[in-house]
């Protein structure tokens, strides 16, 4: 008999600070490469609010030759403000956001060689049936997170297809920050349902709690419907626990209350729930194995299912500084078709799985790139980001 196991995932929407902080983070790597692409760095994003004023700390290493860029500080300053108010739906001045530093140098010996530039054991998951191959936990958070968040930054006008199926046009005076739960029962790689959906959305005064609610659960069950029928389950995504603001009415958020980091919950950028939690991947450059990594065992992951035929794949690699040799683990839990020595074995003959392999293979020195994630607010759900393709031939 197949035991049930539960996954949850829990994702920020786009102005949890925590989120946001990554955000700014993805942006501020993206300009770095763009200054140069074998920049080195590990940035740390952390906002607050000093006498009623956003304020936020950039900090971390930078490789020193980009530390010696005139007027590198105000170019980093303009980028949060920007995605200050382009979060928030602001426009704030260059004086009402302040902004400190306190950076340090970087070698840059390992910026440009093929091993790992820090020690790490990233981890990845695919699924046969389920959207983009992803866990539906993970899919479903994030999917419900873009969903409010679009209606957020559309002034409150709900997406045609969903007002129609769900009755509500419009749920204004939301406000940006907020998060969503999604809690799945899986029966071998199958799932069998959806356990609870929990959402805490900061929204305004004149936004009563009972119509938030009202709405909320309405519009994320309709998609839930949606999606049930898209991928043929017949009604396994639906729930009667959709739980919306259950602490009550929340009008206060962002930086003023929760100063947030980037390195605040890594599990968000992974796949945490599988196994080990690596550190955030926002704001590091491709030289760590934590991001890189994470990127290349998701590609074998998309293989073990898309090309050798299991119904699901959990993908563990492991790194040691400097060290090229790089440990493999494919488990299946008994659906693959192939042993899991020999698919071992195949997938070790068909690329490298060193770091620089790696980023070669994905082309990770690209600005592009960051500037999608940090768009996206999401690793895996943007199936044209290069880890996410695969040529199955």
């Amino acid at each position: 008999m197949t035991e049930i196991i539960h996954h949850a995932f829990e994702v920020g929407r786009m102005g949890k600070p925590d989120e946001f902080d990554s955000i700014i983070a993805s942006y501020l790597a993206a300009h770095l490469l763009e200054i140069n692409r074998k920049a080195r760095f590990d940035l740390r994003v952390s906002g607050t609010e000093r006498k009623g004023k956003p304020h936020v700390r950039l900090s971390g290493e930078v490789s020193d030759f980009i530390l010696q860029r005139r007027n590198l500080e105000g170019e980093m300053a303009k980028i949060a403000l920007d995605t200050y108010n382009l979060i928030h739906n602001s426009s704030l001045s260059p004086r009402q956001l302040g902004v400190s530093f306190n950076f340090k140098p970087q070698s840059t010996n390992l910026a440009s060689n093929r091993s790992a530039g820090d020690s790490g054991n990233p981890i990845a998951v695919a699924y046969k049936d389920s959207p983009n191959n992803l866990p539906w936990e993970r899919f479903l958070a994030v999917d419900i997170r873009d969903v409010i968040d679009g209606i957020y930054r559309n002034n409150g006008k709900v997406p045609s297809y969903l007002a129609k199926s769900s009755g509500v046009k419009e749920l204004k005076d939301l406000r940006a920050d907020g998060k969503i739960g999604v809690e799945v029962g899986y029966e071998g790689a199958k799932i069998i349902g959806v356990e609870k959906i929990t959402i805490a959305a900061e929204h305004e005064n004149s936004l009563r709690l009972s119509e938030l609610r009202d709405k909320l659960s309405a519009i994320v069950d309709s998609r839930l419907g949606i999606l049930s029928t898209q991928y043929g389950l017949n009604g396994h995504l639906k729930t009667d626990r959709i739980i919306v603001n259950g602490a009550g009415a929340w009008h206060r958020g962002g930086w003023g209350v929760d100063e947030g980091s980037r390195e605040a919950k890594p599990y968000r950028d992974g796949f945490g729930s599988y196994g080990v939690a690596e550190d955030s991947f926002s704001g590091e450059d491709p030289s760590k194995p934590s991001g890189t990594g994470t990127f290349l065992a998701r590609n074998i992951a998309l293989l073990a299912v898309n090309k050798y035929g299991a119904d699901f794949a959990r993908v563990a690699l492991s790194y040691a500084i400097g060290d090229d040799r790089v440990g493999l683990n494919i488990v299946t839990n008994g659906t693959g078709r192939l042993p899991q020595k020999e698919l071992e074995e195949r997938i070790r003959g068909e690329m490298g799985l060193t770091i620089g392999d790696a980023v070669n293979r994905f082309n990770l020195r690209r600005p592009s790139l960051y500037r999608a994630i940090a768009k996206n607010a999401d690793f895996f759900h943007n199936h044209r980001l290069p880890w996410n393709r695969i040529n199955t031939n």
